[in-house]
């Protein structure tokens, strides 16, 4: 059975993968009464009962539920309102005619605005939450505690084939613990509501249902609140005093907001009501939450007044952050009641005096080392993430704590590199939830189809959900439900890759340095990892051969393997030379080189030197906008027939000039390419002589130049067909699977799969041809 949001796997999978789907349920079972038949043999005696007019909550709730118990049964439950007189063996979903929130017995309610209550009354099934939103997550939660449905990707979701029905249950209550289940991006579709999440990116889990609501700027908030592009002229005052002057920027960077000025605090407001005022018409079932957060920059404002509030509440910087909140939220509840202001612990520390407001939200910006438990005595990183959680509970106050956590990221350069950070997602989400973490923003990655994705996403919506279920017992019953057959040796994949490479320090020291994670994100997968792991996945493979879905689901796993692959060949394949370290530089301030020919210059000896192992930006020159760099070369004795210029890194729009002829550009945004190699094709051959090579790059903001080695590579040069093989199988997978980003990019969807990477790939795979 298929729909437009979702395929069901039957029996079939079940049993290929055995394992008990109602463990949970049979956790959660007081002493039962007797069972509800509610099928067999293909006819049902229940019905579904809604009101009349029900709210989009419920009416959804009772579509979802008869969905599914249709693909377990293979039986249309029929539908009946509350008007109708009752029968003994129905399923009431939200509140109607026949019981109310109010009439549920009050050791069976909750005060968890999300909560709901499962109540069994003989062969009656009621399922009523505290807002419509929390009904359907009780229907959700009935199919997955009760039933064994998983919901396990947008497009997957594990049914079991019951055609006959019987539930032995009594009436339970829940309230999920966590406030805010929020991932970013989530993977679309019915998935997320499905999975209980109330949020996605910085959504609400839809209108109609509502959620936890960011209304206006949803995090670096400052530069929405008091615009500068509007005040700085007129009111310089309002901005940060850096040595001695009010600044925009500092040394490129945005500056924040003078918090002690007390007209910065009204015009703030104003524009908090601006964006409040059309939010609060909107629906009755979504909590309010305006960010109130410092821009994406540490120069902060260094007046007499900050100074000296910063000093008496015993921090560096927090302390006027956090007077200045609580007044705004002070006045905020006055006005509307329904609203919390969030707040960031970014560049920022927690006062020693004043404590947060009542409706002041935290927002911290804390990952623990996710290879480890959070309480693992061994991880000196996780031990200190413990200590920041348990003293921030304490620094609160009567305010409460949201963390904004990057589990997907790894400090990658790329979300198809391998991460060994799947082990403890559970675990550490209970225990930051245990100290006081009451919303999670979790940041994991931009894309379906990336490393393990589909199977993160599930192992933190369950933890979300349920913060008390078992972390292996979940990525097993994943594994062997989606991948059916070759479940067990993704497992055994995970595995490898956990034990053999999940406590290696692959920071490296420098992070510019050839063991560095900005520079080889991936140079602990050596040659052994990457013969394991190819062996494993085609045993995989060899499993599940008949089934095209099957491969391509083991393929995107295996697309890290085949990503590492080629991004070490594509600077050594064919690779002629490497250029040197250091090349000669020139700032350009007025943009001028363009028409002035820089390009033909010849003569560098009034040019300065810059190396290219890192931004210039990182070398003392802290100019931003347009620089040239350029390096004179040798070219080998053996003219190059199809020459090309490999550059492994450049933060900017980049013109590359040979000889003073422009020979290419690369102008895809630096948000999404600054981490991320590329070509110029050089038309003609290159002949035995000397050659300038020149680079012009652009960029007027935060870091900026060439930061990692170029080479001059020949493309007539064959390459193995391992590569060739791994080239075009990432190339189907990727594209099958609808890969939209590869590392952390603000440049819009595709831009680095369509427009970059498959570019890049398809290039690669011309070696050999002669043009």
């Amino acid at each position: 059975m298929t729909s437009t949001s979702s395929r069901i796997t039957w029996s079939a999978i079940a049993a290929i993968a055995p394992i008990v789907l109602l463990s949970l349920a049979s956790h959660l079972r007081a002493e039962a009464p007797s069972p509800m038949l509610l099928a067999d043999a293909g006819a049902t005696d229940y019905r579904i009962v809604v009101s009349r007019n029900p709210e989009y909550g419920e009416d959804l709730a009772a579509k979802e539920l008869a969905y599914f118990l249709f693909g377990m049964t293979k039986v249309d439950f029929p539908f009946a309102y509350d008007t109708e007189p009752s029968v003994e063996t129905e399923i009431i979903i939200g509140n109607t005619a026949r019981k109310r929130l109010e009439d549920i017995p009050e050791h069976l309610r909750t005060d968890n605005w999300e909560g709901f209550t499962l109540l069994r009354e003989g062969k009656r099934l009621y399922i009523i939450g505290n807002i419509p939103r929390a009904t359907l997550y009780g229907v959700y939660d009935f199919l997955d505690v009760e039933l064994g449905v998983r919901f396990l990707t947008e497009r997957v979701n594990h049914v079991p084939d019951r055609p006959r029905l019987e539930v032995t249950m009594a009436s339970r209550t829940y309230g999920p613990p966590i406030e805010r289940r929020t991932i970013w991006e989530a993977l679309g579709g019915r998935s997320v509501v499905r999975n209980r999440m109330n949020g996605h990116s910085f959504q609400v889990a839809g209108d109609r249902l509502g959620g936890v609501q960011i209304v206006g700027r949803p995090t670096h908030s400052f530069d929405a609140l008091v615009p500068m592009d509007k005040y700085f002229d007129e009111h310089p005052e309002y901005f940060s005093l850096i040595e001695g002057q009010r600044r925009r920027e500092y040394k490129g960077i945005i500056t924040q907001l003078c918090l002690t000025n007390p007209e910065v605090r009204e015009v703030a407001l104003n524009t908090l009501r601006s964006w409040l005022e059309p939010a609060k018409e909107r629906s009755p079932y979504s909590k309010y939450i305006v960010s109130v957060t410092v821009n994406d920059s540490a120069n902060f404002c260094q007046c007499n007044p900050c100074v000296s509030v910063n000093r008496e509440e015993g921090v560096k910087e927090g302390g006027t952050l956090m007077r200045f909140v609580n007044t705004i939220a002070g006045t905020l509840d006055e006005e509307y009641g329904n609203v919390s202001v969030e707040t960031m612990v970014y560049f920022t520390q927690l006062p020693k005096k004043t404590k947060a407001a009542s409706n002041v939200l935290v927002q911290a910006v804390y990952d623990p080392d996710w290879r480890f438990a959070l309480d693992d005595p061994n991880s000196e990183a996780n031990t200190e993430a413990l200590k920041f959680f348990q003293e921030t509970r304490a620094a609160i106050g009567n305010g409460y704590l949201y963390n904004w956590i990057k589990l997907g990221l790894y400090n990658s350069a790329s979300t198809l590199d391998p991460r060994p950070n799947l082990r403890h997602i559970g675990r550490n989400i209970r225990i930051m939830t245990k100290y006081g973490v009451k919303g999670y923003f979790v940041q994991t990655v931009q894309s379906q189809g990336v490393e393990m994705q589909d199977l993160r996403y599930y192992l933190i919506a369950r933890a979300l959900w349920r913060p008390e279920l078992d972390n292996r017992e979940t990525m097993v019953e994943f594994c062997r439900l989606y991948y059916g057959p070759a479940g067990d040796h993704i497992l055994r994949y995970i595995d490898f890759l956990h034990d053999n490479y999940g406590h290696i320090d692959w920071s490296g020291g420098d992070p510019f340095g050839p063991k560095g994670w900005m520079a080889n994100s991936t140079w602990i997968y050596g040659d052994r990892y990457l013969a394991t792991a190819d062996a494993i996945f085609s045993d995989a493979e060899s499993e599940i051969k008949d089934s095209s879905e099957m491969v391509q689901r083991v393929g995107e796993c295996r697309l890290p393997v085949w990503k590492i692959k080629l991004d070490r060949a594509f600077g050594s394949e064919g690779q002629v030379m490497t250029f040197p370290a250091r090349w000669s530089f020139r700032i350009d301030p007025e943009d001028k080189g363009l028409k002035q020919n820089w390009a033909a210059t010849t003569d560098f000896d009034s040019w300065t030197t810059m190396g290219i192992d890192r931004h210039w930006t990182f070398q003392g020159e802290e100019h931003r906008g347009v620089a040239w760099y350029a390096v004179q070369f040798d070219a080998p004795t053996k003219t190059v027939t199809r020459p090309a210029i490999w550059f492994e890194g450049v933060d900017g729009d980049v013109d590359v000039f040979l000889d003073g002829v422009k020979v290419g550009e690369q102008k895809l945004p630096a948000t999404a390419m600054w981490q991320h190699g590329f070509y110029i094709p050089i038309e003609s051959s290159l002949a035995e002589g000397r050659h300038t090579l020149m680079v012009r790059v652009f960029k007027d903001h935060a870091n900026a130049g060439i930061w990692k080695p170029v080479a001059l590579i020949d493309m007539a040069v064959p390459i193995p067909g391992d590569l060739r093989r791994a080239g075009e199988r990432f190339l189907a997978v990727a594209r099958t699977a609808k890969i939209t980003h590869i590392s952390e990019s603000y440049a819009g969807p595709y831009t680095q799969t369509r427009k970059m990477y498959y570019p890049k790939v398809e290039y690669f795979l011309t070696h050999g041809q002669a043009n």
